[in-house]
């Protein structure tokens, strides 16, 4: 599989067999800063962020995961709604910590192995379901926030706790009502999306229900692959 970088136009080409492919991602990926916060999404052409079974793993691609796993190795921690761990049985991320918000505490579903320490786990939650959520991964930091107006978790608040224990960068990967408050609360640096050339799926739209502001992007790099996926990183303007 090739995948053709055409924004940046410097006409580069990558096997991703390669065995230096990982090498030179990492490189086309590298943060502009290592405080950032990127969100991560794979979708299909009409904007649904599931395929078939209603996650991402039917609509994804081993390209498509190759890239996650090097967001995902610029990032000090990956940040999850509950949601997403129950619908997608999350496992730990081999290199780094992951963050899980949870207002309720309920985290069914997930694949975290208790004897798997790749990865240190943080829930951030209420006080309320603290003691559930240590329940679910005994092995959590739990650490209860108190909520808004709204009944959410702070969004700001999270970030803001995220980084007084040290991790500046975040990978967010959803689920679309987790990236709808960061992208409202203007906490989003890039999009890195990942379109597929799939229609239909599920109507789980990439920033929650509800209507969103525009907001003006600016294209950082695009790549192209033989099948006609689509790799984007793009800029939030301020």
């Amino acid at each position: 599989m090739m995948l053709r970088r055409v924004v940046p136009v410097e006409g580069s080409a990558l096997d991703v067999e390669h065995p230096d492919a990982r090498r030179t991602l990492l490189d086309w990926y590298a943060p502009h800063s290592p405080e950032h916060v990127r969100l991560s999404f794979v979708t299909t052409l009409d904007g649904r962020a599931a395929g078939t079974d209603g996650t991402s793993e039917s609509l994804t691609s081993r390209t498509d995961r190759m890239i996650l796993g090097v967001i995902r190795e610029h990032a000090d921690v990956v940040l999850v709604g509950a949601a997403t761990v129950r619908r997608e049985g999350l496992r730990r991320p081999r290199r780094a910590a992951l963050a899980i918000v949870s207002a309720s505490g309920d985290l069914r579903g997930h694949r975290l192995d208790a004897d798997d320490r790749t990865a240190p786990v943080i829930v951030l939650t209420t006080e309320a379901a603290a003691a559930r959520a240590a329940d679910a991964v005994p092995d959590a930091t739990v650490i209860p926030l108190a909520t808004g107006p709204d009944g959410r978790l702070p969004i700001t608040t999270i970030v803001d706790v995220l980084r007084s224990r040290g991790l500046a960068g975040i990978a967010a990967e959803g689920g679309p009502a987790l990236a709808g408050q960061l992208r409202a609360a203007g906490l989003v640096d890039e999009l890195c999306l990942t379109v597929m050339p799939r229609l239909g799926g599920p109507m789980i739209p990439l920033l929650g229900d509800g209507d969103a502001e525009v907001s003006r992007l600016t294209a950082v790099q695009l790549l192209v692959d033989d099948e006609g996926a689509q790799y984007g990183r793009w800029r939030l303007e301020p």
